[in-house]
C-alpha cells in the first residue's frame, strides 16, 4: 500500500467513525442487536410455528366439548389431544365433566391438570385452552357453580353504575378460574341492549351490562381488567357476541338471527364496546380482550344483501373483513383471536340444511375458518346429536383440513395465520414457559381459593336494587307480625346435567323468600314476623289456579272447573293475605313464568285486599304500565343469587331505600336511557377558572373548566357529551364565539382568547342543564405611560395590585358557587362566581399608572419539529462549532489535494469548497436531528462530514481547473 492509499484509508476510517458516532442511538442499537435483525429469533411464536408440523398447527384451531371427567390416554379426549393435537376444550356440567357441589373446585383442577399433562406430553408440548362460560347468575350462563362465589349477572353490575364493581367481580372470576386451572373465559358479554323487547324472541335479558354503548364499554373494560389482574395474566378473556347481539330479532341458538343495521349504525350502538376492549390506552392496559367471539347473526344492512339466505357474519368472509378492517381494530387484530360460537347449534345446522337431516361438518368448519375465525368451538357437531358422532366428525374435519393444507395455498395461509394468533395468546398466558410447573395447578388448594367473594357480591346486591314503583319513592309500610304473607315463587326446576344421578333443582328455591324473611325478621332475627303466617306457592300452582278460574268464568254453571286435589287452596290463601309477593325469575310465556302477568291482567288482583309486591330477579322491563300501577311495591333485584334475595327482602321490610338505577329502558315507568343519561337540569354545572396566569396582559387566554356534568341518575354523563361554553362582554361588545367541548370523566374545558378589556360573563350549558351562576372575569386595560417633563421627574413605576370589590349578584334558587372559581392573587384577570364576590384587578386610587411593559421577544430555534431546540450554547455557539467542523474538513481536503501534488491555489480552492460544503452539511443535519443533546455534535460533525462529501465530488474538478 503506497503513501496515498494509506492517507485515503485513514481518512475513510475517520469518516466511518464519525458517521457511526453521529448516527441515531436507536438505529445503532437496532443494527447491533441480532435479535432485532432476525425475525425468527425476535418472535418466539414465529420460531414455534416453524417447528410445528401441519397436523400440530391444524389441531390448535379446535376447541371441543367432550364427555366424562377423565382425560386418561385411553379416553376419547385423551386420544384427541395426543393424536389430533387438539388445541383446547370447553368444560360443561351437562357433559359430566364435573358435578356442581362443594368439591367442584378440586374436581375441575384435577381434570384440568390431566388434560394439560396430555398436551404437554406431545411433541409440540403446547398447553391447552381450558375454557368455560362463567357470566354469572348461575345455570345456564355460569356452568361452574359448586364451591364458587355466587356471581351476579352483568345487568346487576350495570345497575350500580360503578365500574369498580365490574372490576371487583372480574377479580373474583379471574382468581377463582385460575385456581381451578381454567385459562379461557368465554366472556364477558359486551352486547348493548338499547331497545329491550320483553315480548320478542331476541330478548337477551340480564346478560348485558346495559343499553348505553359508552357505559357498556366502561363496564366491559373494568371487568376484563379485573380478570387479568387477579389471575396474574393466567386467564384470557373472550368478549362476545361480535359485532353485537343486542339488536337481533331472535336468539341465535335455534335459528340464525337478523340485525338490519348498516355499518354506520353498528358503529354508533353495537361496536363501541368492542372498540373499547380492543383499543389499548397504554402499553400496560389490562382491559384489552384477548379474543372476540363471533355471533351466528346475519347483518343485512352491513352485508348489502336483504335476501333470506344471507350468510351469518360468522361464515361471511366479506362481512367479517369489512368490520375487522376498521381502523379501530387494526392494531388489535395483529395478535387478537377471533373465536366462533358453537358450530353445532341449530341456527348453524338450519342455515346449511333447514331440515337438519344432514350436517355438512367439513363445509361448516372450513367456511367458519375462511371467514376469519381462528378458533372453532366444536359442540353439538353432529346430527343427530351424539358424542360418538361428534367425535367422528371432528376427526374427519381434521383429516380434511390436512388434505386442504397441502393442496390449497390460500387455505394453508389461513391455517398458519389462525394458529399464529392462537399461539400468541397461549404464549402470553405462560410467558412462553410451557412447563408442567407453570401450567398445572394445585387441586388441594383450589377449594380454599374459591367461594370467597360473598362480601363483594352482597355489596353489589344492595347497590343494584332499583325501586321501580312507587315512582315517588315513598315505600309502603313493611309487613307486620299480625299480617298474612303469601309468596308466589317462580321455582320451576332445571337440570345442568343428564343421566342417572343428575337431579333437577330450583334456581330460585320455592321457599327462598320465606326463608330469608324468617331468618332476618322471625324469632331468630328481629322478631317482627310470625313464621306461621308466611306461605309459599309456586308459579306452576298459581298459573293452574288462574287457568281453572278463567276457564270457569266462561263455562256453564253446571260444569264448574275441577281443581287439582293436591294443589294448595290458593283462593283461601289469597282471601286471607294482607301481602302478596311475587318472586319473578323468568318471563317465558311458554312456561309458568308468566303467572304474575296473568294474575294482574285479568282482574283477579282487584278481588282481594292484599297489597301486591313484585321482586324481579330478572330484567326490569317485563311488566307494562297498567300492571305496574296495580302494585304497591315493584323492585328490580336483577339476579336470583342468594345475596340478591337477602337484599330484596331487606328492602321490602324498609331496612334501606334502594339506590340503583336500571341500566336499560323500562317502558312501563317511562324510563328511557337517552333522556336519563342526559345532563340533569336540576344539577347545575359548576364553572372553574383555570387561566389566565398571574401577570398576563391582553390579549388574554381565558380557560375554564365545566363540571362535573351529571345525569338524572346522579352519575357523570358519558364521555363525549357536548358542553357549550359562552363568553360575553357585559357591555355587549365585542362578540365572542362560543366554544363547544366534549366531556371527559365528567369534565369539559374551553378556552377563549380575549383582546379587549372589560367584564366578561362566562356561562355553560349542556342539554337542559345550565351553570350554577355566571363566572365573572374582569380584564383591565394595559397600563399606559404617564407623561413627564424628564425622566428624573417621573414617579416610580408600580404594578397594579388586584382588590376585591363585593358586587351582589342574584343567584338561582339552590345554586352554589363552584369550588375553585377564583384566580390566583395578582392575576390580571380575576374571577368569581356571580353568586358570591366579584374580583376585579384595578389600581388603587392615587396609584401612578406605570408604563406598558415592552414585550421581550422569545428566542425561536432555527429548526422545525416538536421537541427541537438550540441546546447548550445558543445559536452563536452552534455556528462557531459548525465553523470549527467545516474548517477541520477544509484542512483534511487541503492535505488530500497536497497528496495529489496540486498547486497551492488549487489546494486553497479545495479548502474553500470543503468549508462551504461543511456549512451546507451543518444546516441539513441541524434540520433533521430531533434531540437537543445531539446539537453540539451535529454542529461540528455534520459540518465535517458535509465538507468531505463535497470535497469527494469536486476533487477531479479541482485537479483539472
Amino acid at each position: 500500500m503506497n503513501r496515498h492509499q494509506r492517507h485515503l484509508s485513514t481518512l475513510l476510517l475517520i469518516l466511518v467513525t464519525l458517521t457511526a458516532t453521529f448516527s441515531s442511538p436507536a438505529l445503532a442499537q437496532e443494527q447491533a442487536d441480532p435479535v432485532a435483525a432476525d425475525p425468527v429469533v425476535a418472535d418466539p411464536v414465529v420460531a414455534l410455528m416453524a417447528r410445528l408440523t401441519p397436523e400440530e398447527k391444524i389441531g390448535q384451531l379446535f376447541l371441543t366439548t367432550f364427555d366424562g371427567a377423565s382425560a386418561a390416554t385411553d379416553t376419547d379426549i385423551g386420544k384427541l389431544i395426543r393424536e389430533q393435537h387438539i388445541g383446547g376444550v370447553v368444560l360443561l356440567s351437562i357433559s359430566k365433566n364435573f358435578t356442581n357441589n362443594a368439591d367442584t373446585p378440586r374436581q375441575v383442577a384435577a381434570l384440568a391438570n390431566e388434560l394439560q399433562a396430555g398436551a404437554l406430553e406431545t411433541g409440540a408440548g403446547i398447553p391447552l385452552f381450558v375454557a368455560i362460560d362463567h357470566e354469572g347468575d348461575g345455570f345456564p350462563y355460569s356452568r361452574l357453580t359448586g364451591g364458587m362465589t355466587p356471581l351476579p349477572n352483568a345487568m346487576a353490575i350495570g345497575a350500580t353504575w360503578d365500574t369498580a364493581n365490574a372490576q371487583a367481580v372480574g377479580e373474583i372470576v379471574g382468581r377463582e378460574l385460575a385456581a381451578v386451572g381454567i385459562n379461557l373465559l368465554l366472556g364477558p358479554d359486551v352486547d348493548v341492549l338499547n331497545a329491550p323487547r320483553p315480548q320478542g324472541r331476541g330478548d337477551i335479558g340480564t346478560r348485558t351490562f346495559g343499553g348505553d354503548p359508552w357505559w357498556v364499554a366502561q363496564m366491559g373494560r373494568a371487568y376484563i381488567c379485573g380478570v387479568h389482574t387477579s389471575s396474574q395474566g393466567r386467564v384470557a378473556t373472550v368478549a362476545k357476541h361480535f359485532p353485537g347481539h343486542g339488536g337481533s330479532d331472535r336468539l341465535p341458538d335455534k335459528e340464525v338471527a337478523t340485525v338490519d343495521k348498516s355499518l354506520t349504525e353498528l358503529k354508533r350502538i353495537e361496536l363501541p364496546p368492542f372498540f373499547a376492549v380492543t383499543a389499548a390506552q397504554s402499553e400496560e392496559d389490562c382491559a384489552i380482550a384477548d379474543a372476540m367471539m363471533t355471533s351466528h347473526i346475519r347483518y343485512r344492512g352491513l352485508q348489502g344483501n336483504i335476501r333470506q339466505f344471507t350468510a351469518p357474519i360468522s361464515f361471511d368472509a366479506d362481512g367479517m373483513r369489512s368490520i375487522l378492517g376498521l381502523p379501530e381494530f387494526a392494531s388489535w387484530r395483529q395478535t387478537g383471536v377471533m373465536v366462533s360460537d358453537a358450530l353445532g347449534v341449530s341456527a348453524v345446522a338450519r342455515y346449511f340444511d333447514p331440515t337438519e337431516k344432514t350436517f355438512p361438518h367439513r363445509q361448516i368448519a372450513k367456511e367458519a375458518l375462511m371467514a376469519g375465525n381462528d378458533l372453532l368451538i366444536i359442540s353439538e357437531f353432529a346430527r343427530p346429536r351424539a358424542a360418538a358422532l361428534q367425535l367422528a366428525n371432528l376427526k374427519d374435519t381434521v383429516t380434511y383440513f390436512r388434505e386442504e393444507y397441502d393442496a390449497n395455498p390460500p387455505f394453508r395461509q389461513r391455517v398458519d395465520d389462525a394458529a399464529t394468533h392462537v399461539l400468541r395468546v397461549k404464549y402470553g398466558l405462560y410467558g412462553g414457559d410451557f412447563s408442567a410447573e407453570k401450567v398445572e395447578v394445585d387441586p388441594a388448594a383450589a377449594i380454599g381459593e374459591t367461594g370467597q367473594g360473598g362480601a363483594t357480591v352482597s355489596k353489589i346486591a344492595r347497590e343494584a336494587l332499583t325501586l321501580l314503583a312507587p315512582l315517588d319513592g315513598a315505600l309502603p309500610e313493611p309487613p307486620r307480625r299480625d299480617e298474612e304473607i303469601l309468596i308466589f315463587t317462580d321455582a320451576q326446576p332445571v337440570s345442568d346435567c343428564l343421566g342417572p344421578g343428575c337431579d333437577p333443582y330450583e334456581p330460585l328455591p320455592l321457599t327462598a323468600i320465606q326463608d330469608a324473611i324468617t331468618r332476618l325478621y322471625g324469632p331468630a332475627g328481629s322478631g317482627q314476623i310470625d313464621p306461621e303466617r308466611i306461605h309459599s306457592v309456586s308459579f306452576v300452582d298459581l298459573k293452574a289456579y288462574l287457568e281453572r278460574r278463567l276457564a270457569g268464568e266462561g263455562a256453564s254453571e253446571t260444569t264448574p272447573p275441577t281443581p287439582d286435589p293436591d294443589a294448595p287452596d290458593i283462593a283461601a290463601l289469597l282471601t286471607d293475605a294482607e301481602w302478596v309477593v311475587f318472586a319473578m325469575r323468568n318471563a317465558d310465556r311458554d312456561t309458568s313464568s308468566d303467572a304474575v302477568r296473568l294474575f294482574l291482567d285479568n282482574g283477579v288482583s282487584q278481588l282481594y285486599k292484599a297489597r301486591l309486591a313484585v321482586l324481579a330477579f330478572n330484567a326490569p322491563y317485563y311488566l307494562d304500565t297498567t300492571e305496574i300501577n296495580k302494585l304497591s311495591f315493584y323492585l328490580a333485584a336483577y339476579s336470583k343469587m342468594s345475596p340478591f334475595v337477602d337484599a330484596a327482602v331487606r328492602a321490602l321490610f324498609g331496612e334501606f331505600t334502594p339506590a340503583g338505577h336500571s341500566p336499560v329502558d323500562v317502558e312501563g315507568i317511562n324510563y328511557y336511557l337517552p333522556r336519563q343519561l342526559a345532563p340533569d337540569p336540576a344539577r347545575p354545572i359548576a364553572l372553574t377558572l383555570l387561566d389566565p396566569a398571574p401577570g398576563q396582559t391582553l390579549p388574554a387566554t381565558v380557560r375554564v373548566r365545566a363540571g362535573p356534568v351529571l345525569d338524572r341518575n346522579g352519575n357523570r354523563v358519558p364521555d363525549g357529551t357536548e358542553v357549550t361554553v359562552e363568553a360575553a362582554y357585559e357591555a355587549g361588545n365585542p362578540f365572542v364565539p362560543a366554544a363547544t367541548a366534549g366531556v371527559v370523566n365528567g369534565m369539559a374545558e374551553a378556552t377563549f382568547t380575549l383582546r379587549q378589556p372589560g367584564t366578561i360573563l362566562i356561562t355553560a350549558r349542556s342539554g337542559d342543564a345550565i351553570q350554577a351562576g355566571a363566572l365573572r372575569v374582569v380584564l383591565d386595560a394595559p397600563p399606559t405611560a404617564t407623561p413627564s417633563a424628564s425622566p428624573t421627574d417621573r414617579p416610580p413605576t408600580n404594578t397594579a395590585t388586584p382588590t376585591r370589590t363585593a358586587l351582589p349578584t342574584p343567584a338561582p334558587a339552590g345554586a352554589t358557587a363552584p369550588a375553585g372559581a377564583t384566580a390566583p392573587a395578582g392575576a390580571t384577570a380575576v374571577a368569581e362566581a356571580s353568586t358570591g364576590v366579584e374580583a376585579s384587578a384595578t389600581p388603587a386610587p392615587g396609584t401612578p399608572i406605570p408604563e406598558a411593559p415592552t414585550p421581550t421577544p422569545s428566542v425561536v430555534p432555527a429548526s422545525t419539529g416538536a421537541g427541537r431546540g438550540p441546546g447548550p450554547g445558543g445559536r452563536a455557539g452552534l455556528v462557531l462549532l459548525a465553523l470549527v467542523g467545516a474548517g477541520a474538513a477544509g484542512l483534511v481536503g487541503y492535505f488530500l489535494l497536497q497528496m495529489r501534488r496540486l498547486s497551492v491555489a488549487r489546494r486553497v480552492r479545495g479548502w474553500l469548497l470543503c468549508l462551504s460544503g461543511g456549512m451546507a452539511g451543518y444546516i441539513a443535519y441541524l434540520l433533521l436531528m430531533p434531540s437537543w443533546w445531539a446539537w453540539p455534535a451535529v454542529a461540528a460533525g455534520g459540518a465535517f462530514i458535509g465538507g468531505l462529501a463535497v470535497m469527494g465530488g469536486a476533487r477531479r474538478v479541482i485537479r483539472r481547473s
